[in-house]
């Protein structure tokens, strides 16, 4: 019925095609499960073993209104995603020493040197924190700081308010809110008005810690958040799909994304009218970009090449390992998943006896919103990156069953080393 799209060769990484579904049973299992049930309109999953080609399984389509193929160059909304890039580029600064991990935040942004914690869960009152914000707590989602998608919490309440909602594609305010930020600038100083939830690096909070980042990059760099990804990591890697904003000559590989209602499936972002296609929003690192399976591949595998990828270095070895490893401080472990984990570079890290899917220990990555996830395991010198395009708790539901149906047939293959 819907047939796996055969192995193909994206740029870089050239190799001979091989039908993917004949390797890779499980996960076609998978993915032709999700279109037949009408779950979701199709997907695309790369996976690559050490240096060997990229294999591609896909199945379905871009929407649910076209007969356009998924592939390995369909563009995706991977939100949360966006976060481990930001992770590469912090860690890129450090190695050059235009960043230090345990460097107070408030030398880079003045105004978050004398941050405040708020009491009893009330942002009018406060306390001074313990300690500054390090670069290290906004890397691991440790610093404070709390996020307009936390639900009723109070200080989500309070970034709604003050229109801190990055990666809105600028959406009109409710009433009682301000516009949403306009820039990074002002998306910083309207941060760092506002009180912390905890003293920093004392546990774990997802965070509007990574669109921070993204003005720390950009104040360190001096150069524009867009300019210095394209520069530093997009260009090299020969990730031309990648975008905050998608070209008017790419549109055509857009996909839709579909959401569970009450009242059945809905598509929430139509591929023909996204705002993801106009620039009317600033640059999210915590969710903005725009990917495909070929590129968010050229990605990972430059992290399980230690920094390198086809000649050319982003990072030295012992820089990725850094950015790999678990940065929080003894006893702080993130809750995303139902067991405690570590966190690294904006991705979370596996401890051992953790994973939920089969991964090693020391495996990391991050999922999005819409979806998509993706991990690497360097004990297996493996890779894979999972794009569909379904909320709401898509991330959680691709986050296990593709973890579960890829190493079941990375197993069969003999491809596993631990």
């Amino acid at each position: 019925m819907l047939s796996a799209l055969a192995a193909v060769a994206a740029p870089g990484l050239a190799g001979a095609a091989t039908p993917a579904s004949s390797k890779y049973p499980a996960l076609q299992g998978v993915l032709d499960s999700y279109v037949a049930s009408k779950r979701l309109p199709g997907g695309v999953v790369a996976i690559r073993r050490g240096k060997a080609p990229v294999d591609y399984v896909a199945a379905g389509t871009l929407a649910f209104d076209t007969d356009a193929r998924m592939a390995p160059d369909s563009l995706f909304r991977v939100y949360s995603m966006t976060k481990p890039t930001m992770g590469a580029a912090a860690m890129m600064l450090i190695e050059r020493g235009k960043l230090k991990l345990d460097q107070p935040l408030g030398d880079i942004l003045p105004g978050f040197k004398d941050a405040r914690v708020m009491l009893d869960g009330d942002p009018a009152k406060t306390r001074p924190a313990a300690g500054p914000i390090l670069i290290r707590h906004l890397l691991t989602h440790t610093s404070g700081l709390s996020y307009a998608i936390n639900g009723n919490a109070p200080l989500a309440k309070l970034y709604r308010q003050q229109g801190l909602k990055a990666g809105s594609r600028g959406a009109a305010a409710l009433p009682g809110e301000l516009p949403v930020a306009a820039n990074l600038v002002e998306f910083g100083d309207r941060l760092a008005k506002l009180p912390l939830d905890f003293d920093p690096g004392t546990r774990w909070q997802y965070s509007a810690a990574a669109d921070l980042m993204g003005l720390v990059i950009q104040t360190v760099s001096g150069v524009p958040l867009e300019d210095f990804m394209r520069k530093e990591i997009f260009g090299p890697l020969k990730m031309d799909d990648t975008f905050f904003t998608v070209p008017a000559a790419k549109v055509d590989r857009l996909t839709s994304v579909v959401y569970k209602s009450p009242a059945g499936l809905v598509v929430s972002d139509d591929r023909k009218s996204s705002p993801f296609a106009r620039g009317n929003d600033l640059p999210s690192g915590g969710g903005g970009l725009i990917s495909t399976a070929a590129d968010y591949a050229r990605f990972n595998a430059m992290w399980l090449g230690e920094g390198a990828l086809d000649g050319v270095r982003l990072m030295k070895p012992e820089t990725v390992r850094l950015g790999r490893s678990n940065l929080m401080a003894p006893g702080v472990t993130s809750n995303i998943t139902t067991r405690p984990n570590g966190f690294g570079a904006f991705m979370q890290v596996i401890l051992p006896g953790s994973g939920l899917g089969g991964e090693t220990t020391g495996t990391y990555g991050w999922s999005g919103a819409a979806g998509t996830t993706m991990w690497i395991d360097p004990l297996n010198d493996i890779t894979v990156v999972v794009m569909v395009q379904f909320m709401p708790a898509g991330a959680y539901l691709t986050y296990l069953e593709t973890r579960v149906a890829a190493y079941k047939d990375l197993a069969a293959l003999g491809a596993l080393k631990a």
